[in-house]
């Protein structure tokens, strides 16, 4: 019990030390997503009664095709069969719970709007939209541009 507690401590820790903001609850992560906190967000929709290699697998496509260049992305993951998240599976980005259950769905989203893509290649395909839905990339690309 003191080891599950020591470890649950450090991982608050190093959330915090890393400039990451803890999510507390789905409200949270709607009001997010809606635009109440900058950047880009990378979410990870998953069914925990799906497939455990195929949710495996997309978490680490998302560290080193995505998250890997960009570090200050902010990343979650959503278990469709948490209650508190109801609202954004099945009202806001509408996620099948159906193909969740053999593999996950990954959302890109910033200032309001996103992009989900779903199944094989999902990552590839959020990897390839980032440029149009990633508010921190279109920032990069208008400094770029500006004289």
């Amino acid at each position: 019990m003191k080891l599950v507690t020591l470890a649950v401590m450090l991982m608050l820790v190093s959330t915090v030390l890393g400039g990451k903001q803890l999510l507390t609850k789905g409200v949270d992560l709607e009001k997010y997503l809606k635009g109440a906190k900058d950047g880009t967000f990378i979410v990870l929709f998953y069914d925990r009664e799906a497939p455990q290699l195929r949710t495996e697998d997309a978490r680490n496509q998302i560290r080193t095709k995505i998250l890997k260049d960009h570090p200050s992305f902010n990343y979650y993951e959503v278990d469709i069969q948490e209650a508190e998240y109801n609202k954004i599976v099945d009202d806001m980005v509408k996620i099948d719970r159906t193909e969740c259950k053999h593999s996950p769905t990954v959302l890109v989203a910033s200032d309001g709007r996103g992009y989900w893509a779903h199944g094989d290649g999902a990552v590839d395909d959020i990897s390839y939209h980032l440029g149009q839905y990633s508010i921190d990339m279109i920032r990069e690309s208008r400094e770029r541009v500006d004289f």
